[in-house]
């Protein structure tokens, strides 16, 4: 879509009903401007909250009983209209809970054959069913907003996967013939039941604004039909959750913003407010990875906006603003690709491996200053990378192991772990270019492993532990032993009815490979990715790194004297090409809290852009202009950085 908001804000109302002053001081020229001078250009606002409650005169809904504001929605919409601000509006889809003690009936049931979750609390305890005269109320809202008031888009929020065991869900399920005891068919019904759903939505409001933005919340980043916004506040989520959705969503050809958060803890944090660098780097990390950016907030009952918070999305968005001639619309560069077919769903829906070998995966390829995509396998998109990494528990279709086959046939390399590669069976490695036999599950924990010298660089010339358990493979003729195995003199924890066995050092040789090269083929036995996510073992990161090196000599991107924790990306629009620079660390404070409060500075970095063809005319630091001096080694163009504090960006012409 053209024009993509650049500087957006989320707006959370969800107000309890004894609340009793709604909107007592809200003033809709108060709440345009104040976004105004904050540099926002896009919000989402609400129409209807958590609670179920409208904060517009409804006619099918319920009005906030506390609403002292004639029409919060309409003013909003109007007021910021007025000034050049787009608006999109907010309805709870998944959660309406004062129609829920209305009408029982319209709750999910769960499979005990109930529908009140208690003991979950917060906002998730009772969960609306779309197979039920929910659906039918809910399409009414939505036309009677698209009807009322000219938004910009809507956001629809709160969708999940669970099943429903209602008697309209067990219906719907028998004249499908599916089988209702079966919990992932009774998941797919739900999933198809929304995806219906979404249809009818996507009709409906195209038929009043043909150019609507549409969101909805909760369903896969690829089945949104405008664009996406990755809902991820970090001291909620963690700085380990948009760095892999990021770079899937930036493959999927359609607009994405990142939409983080002022609080300092999550959703609903009134009084909490984050340092300015922390909303900085989201900011920077999203257009890196060629993204916008949206801020959530959340008003107070009475409806003024915190001037504070305001202040800090204002200095933060006009440092945006100034470099977005360079990002707005850019494309990242990649070579590399993390293939795991999970990453089509809905983040918080994968499984528990994929939870940690995704983020696993990234993390290390983000620390060795790797350009990558993580992809899902379902769009051809192998052509366009040298490595496919492939991650523990990926089994490969027929689909797969054509394009798989075809990108080892052009050149392309594969790097894989554990028990990624098997056929779907787990019988065999799928490709019979692995020169490996499968022989099970490992038996040995903990296990160590020897690099040989192939692989040997950086690393500390002793045995190196494997904490967590892959495969056992024999390496047939064809493939090259890069890392032995070693087995401990017992297991950890074992009882042999004397002892606990606490102390297990290395006994010996297993005769088995740790890692083995298959030609264009990289295989480590051991979960790499997985344990790179549970233990952080520098000497696997190394590991990688040189397997990568082997395949990989020269690389998009070079930098030399940067930390492990400095991020580099790559970006291009139109002649230029932009070299993003993030140097944050955030640090873990208490029991779990991590906080980004300043920034690192760093002197001295170098950086290389390969050529490629390319005849660099100018280098220059933005949004200043200020030029660089860069050199040309035949390979690449290399610049020298005096200094970068927190963010640089190099662009190159």
């Amino acid at each position: 879509m053209s024009d993509f908001p650049r500087r957006a804000v989320h707006l959370d109302f969800h107000t309890m009903p004894e609340v009793y002053d709604v909107g007592a001081d809200f003033s809709p020229d108060d709440f345009a401007l104040t976004l105004k001078k904050a540099h926002v250009d896009y919000i989402t606002v609400f129409a209807r909250c958590n609670l179920g409650f409208a904060y517009y005169p409804t006619k099918v809904g319920i009005v906030h009983p506390g609403l002292k504001a004639k029409d919060m929605l309409g003013d909003m919409v109007k007021a910021c209209h007025s000034k050049g601000i787009r608006v999109a509006a907010y309805i709870n889809a998944g959660l309406d809970h004062e129609h829920a003690l209305l009408h029982r009936e319209w709750c999910q049931m769960n499979r005990e054959g109930t529908i009140y979750d208690v003991k979950a609390g917060g906002s998730f305890f009772r969960r609306m069913c779309l197979g039920t005269g929910y659906r039918k109320h809910l399409l009414s809202m939505i036309r009677e907003v698209m009807e009322r008031y000219p938004v910009d888009g809507l956001f629809l929020d709160c969708f999940s996967q669970n099943p429903c065991y209602g008697i309209e869900c067990l219906d719907g399920m028998k004249q499908l013939g599916m089988d209702a005891a079966d919990e992932k068919q009774a998941k797919e019904y739900t999933f198809m039941q929304t995806l219906k759903f979404q249809e009818e939505v996507t009709t409906l409001a195209r038929e009043k604004k043909q150019d609507i933005y549409l969101c909805f919340n909760g369903l896969p980043y690829s089945n949104q039909p405008t664009h996406v916004e990755i809902e991820v506040l970090p001291p909620a989520w963690g700085y380990d959750y948009f760095p892999w959705t990021g770079r899937y969503a930036r493959t999927l050809g359609k607009p994405f913003f990142k939409m983080t958060g002022r609080f300092h803890k999550s959703w609903g944090d009134f009084g909490g407010i984050r340092p300015e660098e922390s909303l900085l780097f989201d900011c920077y990390n999203s257009m890196a990875n060629g993204g916008t950016c949206s801020v959530g907030d959340h008003m107070h009952p009475r409806g003024q906006l915190e001037p504070e918070v305001y202040n800090l999305i204002g200095r933060v968005y006009s440092r945006i603003e100034e470099l977005e001639p360079w990002t707005y619309e850019s494309l990242p560069v990649s070579e590399m690709a993390v293939l795991h077919p999970e990453a089509s769903r809905f983040p918080s829906l994968l499984s528990p491996g994929a939870r940690r070998s995704i983020p696993g995966a990234a993390r290390m390829l983000m620390e060795l200053k790797c350009q990558f995509d993580v992809i899902d396998g379902e769009k051809g998109l192998l052509e366009k990378y040298k490595i496919i990494f492939i991650p523990e528990d990926v089994l490969i279709d027929e689909n797969l192991k054509k394009e798989l086959k075809e990108h080892i046939g052009k050149g392309g390399y594969i790097i894989s772990a554990g028990s990624g590669g098997l056929d779907a069976g787990r019988k065999n490695f799928a490709l019979e270019e692995y020169r490996l036999s499968y022989l099970g599950e490992e038996e040995y924990d903990p296990a160590f492993f020897k690099a040989e010298k192939e692989v040997s660089a950086g690393l500390p010339d002793m045995l190196t532990t494997i904490y967590d358990k892959g495969i056992s493979v024999k390496a047939e003729k064809g493939a090259e032993v890069l890392c032995r195995l070693f087995r401990p003199y017992f297991n950890v924890d074992s009882w042999d009815m004397r002892h606990w066995h606490r102390y297990t050092p290395p006994e010996k040789d297993t005769g088995r490979p740790a890692l083995a090269r298959c030609g264009n083929i990289f295989h480590f036995t051991f979960p790499i990715f997985l344990s790179y996510y549970n233990h952080a073992v520098t000497a696997y990161r190394q590991l990688l790194g040189n397997c990568i090196k082997m395949a990989l000599p020269t690389p998009v991107i070079k930098a030399e004297n940067l930390p492990s924790f400095a991020q580099v990306t790559l970006a291009e629009k139109g002649k230029f090409h932009v070299i993003h620079l993030l140097s944050y660390i955030p640090e873990k404070r208490g029991e779990r809290t991590q906080i980004i409060e300043e920034p690192v500075c760093l002197t001295g970095v170098k950086l290389g852009l390969r050529k490629d063809g390319r005849r660099i005319k100018k280098a220059y630091l933005a949004p200043s202009g200020k030029c660089i001096d860069f050199t040309d080694d035949g390979i690449y163009t290399w610049v020298t950085l005096p200094e970068v504090r927190g963010y640089g960006m190099v662009v190159f012409e």
